[in-house]
């Protein structure tokens, strides 16, 4: 197992306000500020519970993680927490499903930014992917410092759009400009049925995913144990407070039935209450928080990937790290090529390959929470209530899931990818056992 990365933070280059915004950043990207039309158009007015306990969720699956590294120190990410407690095959599935959903992540902010960017920039489509990903990929290469300070700055103004979102909405609801109550409950509190409102939480999740970021971001300062509890016990209550807020300004300002899947709900809202240059800002913010992802995933997979390596479940020519600055720097190439790959599948193979694995990073995630949670549990089996009801809220989610016919293509895609993972973890540990000589030394950890 990996070890020695809370004692030994090389760079120790982070400070506080870097970890807090780079926790924002990781979730505040596409999947907030687009994908909360798909959430609406699922569940309807019923989405405000589905951010809710959602966030819920995602707050008590936090401080959860806080505990986990806090009782199991020296041993690097949460990922190798649950390959030490619950044994190398779920570290290996945990690891291996965790990179599969930034890289999918990753790929799908790429063809984002190129998307935003080819209006106003003269250049091929596939360049201007290459362009964005080359660009975040030499800053994550270059410092972690340098990263810290452009996360921040990318991480500050998307902040600062949703509080300036926020003032435009109330001030509108204050002068009246709201939708009438029918048109707000137009079908009911559940118009899709009660079902709907738990088989959106996982594309809530999805893009609340990311939350992590900041107990891995706080392995690269100076007081990794503090900061970790710190942000567990904070970034999930500000998350909620940020997602809430703005569905339900966009909820009572647009009927939800005219929220259009796949375009962004806060443009419409800004259009119409006739905010001047609405597309412009709107723009800028969305490109800003695609950027951030971008920088914030390519950040948190890399070490990531690092940490499976040195459990041996990857090569280990990506455990290096540089001599001064700390940085993976052939995991942060690797995770970049990946994601390169995934994007151009898109082009290649759209309704496969990338549709494929968009189908099933709900699932990973809500599987990644559940052995968090089950590993939590193992090391501390008594007096755990939050524990207990975490993991029933998320299996509830994989039932409503199941029951629902729109979503049960995605379970059921998302359970065999991870049954496929599984059997990968046999073949790999029997052709390593084949091959390991006798007496051999374990992966140091």
């Amino acid at each position: 197992m990996a070890s020695g990365r809370l004692d030994s933070a090389p760079a120790a280059s982070l400070r506080i306000r870097h970890i807090t915004m780079i926790s924002l950043g990781g979730v505040m990207g596409a999947g907030f500020f687009i994908g909360a039309s798909g959430a609406i158009a699922m569940a309807g007015p019923a989405v405000l519970l589905s951010y809710a306990f959602a966030g819920i969720l995602i707050y008590f699956v936090n401080l959860i993680l806080c505990d986990l590294l806090g009782r199991t120190p020296h041993r690097g990410s949460f990922v190798s927490q649950v390959g030490h407690i619950l044994g190398p095959r779920c570290g290996f599935v945990m690891g291996w499903t965790y990179l599969l959903v930034w890289v999918t992540t990753l790929a799908a902010e790429i063809m984002a930014a190129a998307s935003l960017l080819a209006p106003l920039v003269p250049l091929p489509y596939w360049l201007l992917e290459l362009l964005v990903l080359g660009s975040m990929t030499v800053l994550n290469l270059a410092s972690v410092r340098g990263y810290g300070e452009i996360e921040y700055g990318l991480s500050f103004t998307k902040v600062a759009a949703v509080l300036v979102f926020l003032g435009i909405g109330a001030t509108a609801l204050a002068r009246g400009h709201h939708v009438a109550h029918a048109a707000f409950l137009d079908g009911g509190l559940f118009p899709h049925g009660a079902v709907a409102m738990l088989s959106a939480v996982p594309v809530v999740v999805f893009s609340m995913a990311g939350t992590e970021i900041g107990t891995i971001a706080a392995l690269d300062s100076d007081r990794p144990q503090q900061n970790i509890a710190r942000i567990a016990r904070t970034i999930a209550i500000r998350l909620l407070g940020f997602y809430l807020s703005s569905v339900a300004v966009i909820l009572c300002i647009l009927p939800w039935r005219t929220v259009v899947p796949g375009h962004s709900p806060f443009l419409q809202v800004l259009g119409a209450l006739h905010i001047p240059f609405a597309d412009g800002m709107m723009t800028i913010v969305i490109l800003a928080a695609v950027l951030s992802t971008l920088n914030s995933g390519l950040y948190a997979s890399s070490r990531i990937l690092r940490d499976v390596a040195l459990a041996g479940n990857a090569p280990a020519s990506l455990r290096a790290t540089g001599a001064a600055s700390g940085i993976p720097h052939r995991a942060v190439l690797w995770v970049a090529a990946s994601s390169a790959a995934v994007a151009a599948s898109a082009i290649l193979s759209p309704t496969l390959v990338f549709s494929f694995l968009i189908s099933v990073v709900g699932v990973f995630i809500i599987a990644g929470n559940m052995m968090v949670v089950v590993a939590r549990l193992c090391l501390v089996p008594d007096g755990r209530r939050s524990a207990r009801f975490t993991l029933a809220g998320l299996a509830a989610v994989l039932v409503a899931m199941a029951v629902d016919p729109h979503a049960r293509h995605e379970l059921a895609l998302g359970s065999i990818a991870i049954g496929g993972i599984f059997l990968l973890e046999c073949i790999v540990s029997a052709r390593r056992r084949r091959r390991k000589p006798a007496g051999a030394d374990h992966v140091p950890g």
